[in-house]
């Protein structure tokens, strides 16, 4: 892993570390651009996501899993199925731009919930399918599913630690079927763990600093303007 690769991976894990999502929602895209492949971006990012997960489910006193459990039954099979479609689909269009279009997408209907605070999704279930398809075929879930998971309260911790549940089981969901399915997996970065568990330490007194609108404005903003920076980039 080169220092870029890893000084992008630290950025990424300690956006994650204070929002719950970041590290999948900012860091495909970027190494998508990079030029890697998309089961070679699961294979870098998901260990790391999986450690920042765990580190956010331990340290939450007060754990439920209920949401969990709703996760497992509704989003896991479509997940998969996303998952088999990339592996056909991935030759055949550019993932890229295609990535870029559903960060862009998430992070306006994000904002509309903001701007309408009324905003419900009325089924959680045909939410979480939905779900688990967006995640296997973009990596790119976490909005969603911070969108479902923020959909019955504004604490941020209870956001937070119900989007780790939903990531640490995605996460190992694609591991799995990346290692018995399509035989890629690639464990060699795990030499680097002590990043995101470094970086989620040091978090978390800015985590507890911010208020909990401001903190989803600001990664909604940062990723609206990510997104269509990535799109312009792809076309050139």
């Amino acid at each position: 892993m080169t220092f870029l690769e890893l000084s992008i991976i630290s950025v990424f894990c300690f956006v994650q570390s204070i929002f719950g999502i970041g590290l999948l929602l900012l860091g495909t895209p970027t190494f998508l651009l990079l030029g890697y492949g998309y089961f070679d971006v699961l294979n870098i990012l998901l260990p790391f996501s999986i450690l920042i997960s765990l580190s956010q489910i331990i340290s939450y006193r007060e754990k439920n899993f209920k949401f969990a459990s709703k996760i497992f039954i509704f989003s896991v099979p479509t997940l998969v199925l996303g998952l088999i479609l990339v592996k056909f689909l991935e030759s055949r269009i550019n993932f890229t731009s295609f990535v870029s279009v559903f960060l862009i997408a998430f992070s306006i209907i994000n904002f509309l919930k903001l701007k309408k605070k009324s905003f419900k999704i009325r089924n959680i279930n045909i939410g979480l399918v939905i779900l688990g398809i967006v995640h296997g075929l973009t990596n790119l879930g976490g909005s969603l599913l911070s969108l479902i998971a923020s959909n019955s309260t504004t604490e941020k911790n209870i956001i937070r630690f119900h989007i780790a549940n939903g990531y640490l089981i995605f996460a190992t969901i694609q591991i799995f079927i990346i290692n018995f399915f399509f035989k890629k997996l690639e464990l060699s970065y795990l030499k680097f763990v002590w990043v995101p568990l470094i970086i989620f330490f040091i978090s978390q007194y800015l985590f507890k600093k911010i208020e909990n609108i401001l903190y989803y404005k600001m990664l909604n903003l940062f990723a609206l303007f990510y997104g269509f920076y990535i799109l312009i980039n792809t076309f050139r």
